[in-house]
């Protein structure tokens, strides 16, 4: 179930292009979507350049439920937790402030769950692309 709107993804993205303008290169740019999971508000931001040779999606969750918190309130704990930490990483991107598997953090005296890992998928995309060529090869050279 998402629990951000078209309509407040792009005000988010707005304003995080404006917070960390002159942090992104003119190429890059923010999604972002949320959803539960149960108990658990997610929220997904993703930075990337138009070419996708770097993608850095970073997952956030918290127990909204555990924590006593409303889909709201939930959201905007988790929000302002990845603004704080994004900003960090772009201070100098040395590397990403966290990695693929799921780490625990304590944030505003809350427990929220984050991950995410920095990718080119374009690069990935061309490697795919040349292991299935290979393959196809392969395979006509056996019949």
């Amino acid at each position: 179930m998402s629990v951000i709107s078209e309509f407040e993804a792009r005000r988010v993205q707005r304003m995080l292009a404006s917070l960390y303008l002159g942090k992104l290169e003119t190429t890059e740019g923010f999604t972002v979507s949320g959803w539960r999971e149960g108990d658990w508000v997610c929220i997904r931001w993703e930075l990337a350049d138009t070419k996708r040779a770097f993608v850095y999606p970073v997952d956030c969750r918290v127990d909204a439920k555990r924590h006593k918190l409303r889909e709201s309130d939930a959201k905007d704990v988790i929000i302002d937790f990845l603004g704080h930490f994004m900003g960090l990483f772009l201070d100098d991107r040395s590397e990403p402030f966290t990695g693929p598997k799921w780490e625990s953090v304590q944030f505003a005296g809350r427990e929220l769950w984050v991950r995410g890992q920095v990718r080119n998928e374009s690069a990935e995309a061309d490697a795919n692309a040349m292991l299935s060529d290979d393959a196809r090869e392969r395979s006509r050279h056996s019949d």
